[in-house]
């Protein structure tokens, strides 16, 4: 069974792992250092300090993932990018950890943490035929367009139900 936590500074080379997959998608991981220097990438990692929405994922007290969200400006948007004010998420497993459910769960629990910390809305950019897509799908991501190849995906919560 896996379990969640805050995300800590001391978290951000496994958040760099996990981005290096996200970011990758159906082409496979990203090299560390375009992760670090593509300003199209790094903005999800550069400026993310732990009094944001984030989690580490672990399974036998071992980091197997991770989620966060970040507010990223109109003036350099990420590839989820919908609008200002509505933050745009991160998250994956590690490979040999997918398929068990852990995704499901990582998501889930973040999109808790969002709704405790007064977020109701947040994107996702996601390769086209990227698996992951049936993941945001169930947990209430609806697609609300195609750019450069994603799907851009929406979930906003109902204020009264926070689901």
């Amino acid at each position: 069974m896996a379990t969640t936590r805050r995300a800590t500074p001391a978290d951000l080379p496994l958040m760099i792992h996990a981005l290096r997959h996200a970011a990758g998608g159906v082409n496979g991981p990203l090299d560390v250092e375009e992760c670090r220097t593509s300003p199209a990438i790094a903005h999800y990692i550069n400026g993310w300090t732990p009094d944001q929405v984030g989690l580490i994922c672990l399974a036998a007290n071992t980091p197997i993932g991770a989620a966060w969200i970040r507010d990223l400006p109109e003036t350099d948007p990420g590839y989820g990018f919908v609008a200002p004010g509505i933050p745009e998420l991160t998250i994956a497993i590690s490979p040999h950890h997918r398929g068990k459910g852990h995704g499901s769960y990582l998501l889930a629990s973040l999109l808790d943490s969002c709704r405790r910390s007064g977020i109701r809305s947040v994107s996702v950019g996601v390769d086209a035929g990227n698996p992951a897509a049936e993941l945001f799908q169930e947990a209430g991501f609806v697609s609300v367009c195609r750019r450069d190849g994603r799907v851009v995906m929406l979930r906003v919560s109902d204020a009264s139900t926070g689901v």
